[in-house]
């Protein structure tokens, strides 16, 4: 058995994505699917339910009347938002905790997932992916790898740490040295195991590394861009950000530059400051403003 394997048998105690989730992404990746396969998807997944409601009641939407159930929400927020609370809600437990191996502290993964989570959605309109509602929900689970290696990264960290700084290795291919094996590939094999779209585990697979591809795909060149946008302006940086830089290849195939990235990635620190305030009025008692309309 490998060491990879190893680690893998070993990570059965990481939380699993919930059967609301797994079915809902079927739902996404499913072009046919109806507001009503949505609906069944959510409703009878009771504390779900009860965490979307809170937000969607909290001051900060300041809606007019109660939302008092999922048809509600999806009335108030529209068929795209509610998928994207409803996946920001469930991995907020996964991918909330301290990621020492990482020098990420509590809350800086998700913060880091949900903002190229956003920049994937912006930057889907210039790449176009087949399946652009995907885009959203494979930038949150692109780094879930770190999740898995935290652990085992720790106790190489410094040796890591040290080729990133001495021999500008980027942090993924540092791993690769000291480990045998990255993030994308150990998240890529958990997506696997829960059976996700193999659009999602290509995404996780390459977003690092898009020319790893025989040919090119939009989805994954849409959450690596993403991804990028996100280092550069520092949204939940740990020991690794700022050690990538967007290959010229991928941003040649969609007319972009640089400055494009940084204006994509202010708007996501737009957005994801009202998402954090969303979910810091629901599950605390204190007033928050609503919303800027």
């Amino acid at each position: 058995m490998t060491r990879c394997e190893e680690i893998l048998a070993a990570a059965g105690e990481v939380q699993p994505l919930p059967g609301t989730v797994v079915r809902l992404i079927s739902v996404i990746n499913d072009p046919n699917s109806a507001i009503t396969d949505i609906v069944e998807a959510i409703r009878y997944d009771q504390v779900l339910t009860a965490r979307m409601l809170r937000i969607c009641n909290s001051a900060f939407f300041g809606v007019s009347r109660e939302v008092t159930c999922i048809e509600d929400a999806l009335r108030l927020l529209g068929t795209l938002k509610t998928l994207q609370l409803v996946m920001a809600i469930h991995t907020s437990t996964l991918l909330a905790r301290d990621q020492r191996g990482y020098d990420l502290a509590d809350g800086q993964l998700w913060r880091h997932s949900v903002g190229v989570a956003i920049a994937s959605c912006a930057f889907a309109e210039h790449t176009r992916p087949a399946n652009t509602s995907l885009a959203f929900t494979a930038g949150l689970l692109h780094d879930i790898g770190k999740v898995v290696l935290s652990t085992y990264v720790a106790e190489e960290f410094a040796e890591i740490v040290r080729l990133v700084n001495q021999e500008g290795l980027a942090f993924n291919a540092a791993e690769q040295r000291v480990l045998g094996f990255s993030h994308e590939e150990i998240g890529a094999r958990m997506a696997e195991r829960w059976a996700l779209p193999e659009a999602i585990v290509a995404c996780i697979r390459h977003h690092h590394d898009p020319a790893g591809l025989s040919e090119p795909d939009p989805l994954v060149d849409t959450v690596y861009l993403a991804n990028c946008a996100c280092l550069l302006l520092g949204v939940g940086l740990g020991s690794d950000g700022l050690c990538y830089r967007a290959d010229p290849a991928v941003m040649e195939r969609y007319g972009l530059h640089e400055p494009q990235l940084e204006t994509v990635g202010i708007q996501v620190l737009t957005e994801l400051r009202r998402v954090e305030e969303a979910f810091a009025c629901a599950d605390s008692a204190r007033p928050c403003a609503p919303a800027a309309k």
